[in-house]
């Protein structure tokens, strides 16, 4: 086998896909865990505009199968490198893809995770063209009071009516100058829970937006990078433009690398990566190394 594909989300596929096509041997390994996969839809992705996250992985595997990408439905816990080259999920490949992705840490607040994906949503980029010009509430991230107030400034260009609550966080000076230029509210207080989309504050007012939005913290979804030797820093497996990872024949992927991607981000990030994979194992194919 050629290649092995670790995650079969947007990025994950989008490299099968590449190498598919480029009459390479590819496997891809994957447990159904997608990030995305409570939400209704996937925006802001081109020609894609609406499908549901399973649906357009679904069609992304039918693409794949189409050019003889296998599909292994496993996660995988260990691959090693040795000798003669890597072994994953007890197959010897010449290659890894790791698209692994991420999860989100949610806000410590009861009933956020019970609306995520639906009425509690993170990416503006993503989700605020549905609910432009509505009332909106930006949940902070208790304790990263910058990222919070960064967010609030990003959601007020989709609507003139937004609230950041910090969740007991106190803001600067300059930070409540910039939201009030931007024309965001700011309330400090802590949050008692979240009814999604509505959110009580300890006080007991209810705030009731037309969606909730949330900083999260983002995790890597495994640590196989690490297993492999691969070099890891701030969160992300460090790669060049390429996806070659400080292991040779080891490659990251989307936001397995590079967190801030969106799905359409992520996928031609993996396309541009698996013409690197391809091209690296042509280099090894005609006698040449690493």
């Amino acid at each position: 086998m050629d290649v092995a594909v670790i995650g079969g989300s947007v990025a994950g596929l989008q490299a099968a896909l590449t190498l598919g096509r480029a009459r390479r041997q590819v496997v891809v390994f994957d447990d159904d865990r997608a990030r995305n996969r409570a939400a209704s839809h996937v925006h802001n992705f081109l020609g894609a505009e609406d499908l549901a996250p399973g649906e357009l992985l679904a069609a992304g595997r039918r693409q794949a199968a189409a050019y003889g990408v296998e599909f292994r439905e496993v996660r995988v816990e260990d691959a090693v490198v040795d000798d003669d080259g890597l072994v994953v999920g007890g197959e010897r490949v010449r290659a890894v893809v790791l698209a692994t992705g991420l999860w989100d840490e949610l806000p410590d607040v009861p009933g956020v995770a019970d609306g995520w994906g639906q009425s509690v949503v993170a990416c503006p980029h993503c989700h605020g063209w549905e609910v432009r010009d509505q009332p909106l509430v930006q949940l902070g991230m208790r304790g990263a009071p910058d990222r919070s107030v960064a967010r609030a400034l990003l959601l007020s260009r989709w609507s003139n009516d937004v609230v950041l609550c910090t969740d007991g966080d106190e803001l600067t000076d300059a930070q409540l100058d910039r939201l009030s230029v931007a024309g965001v509210k700011v309330r400090t207080e802590r949050v008692a829970k979240v009814t999604a989309p509505q959110v009580t504050l300890a006080s007991g007012e209810v705030l009731a937006p037309g969606r909730l939005f949330v900083v999260v913290r983002q995790h890597q979804q495994s640590d196989l990078a690490e297993r492999l030797g691969c070099q890891v820093a701030d969160g992300a497996v460090v790669a060049d433009e390429g996806g070659r990872t400080t292991v040779p024949g080891v490659y990251a992927v989307g936001t397995t690398t590079a967190p801030a991607l969106l799905a359409i981000g992520a996928a031609g990030h993996a396309s541009t990566a698996a013409v690197a994979v391809h091209s690296d194992l042509l280099e090894l194919d005609l006698g040449g190394g690493w």
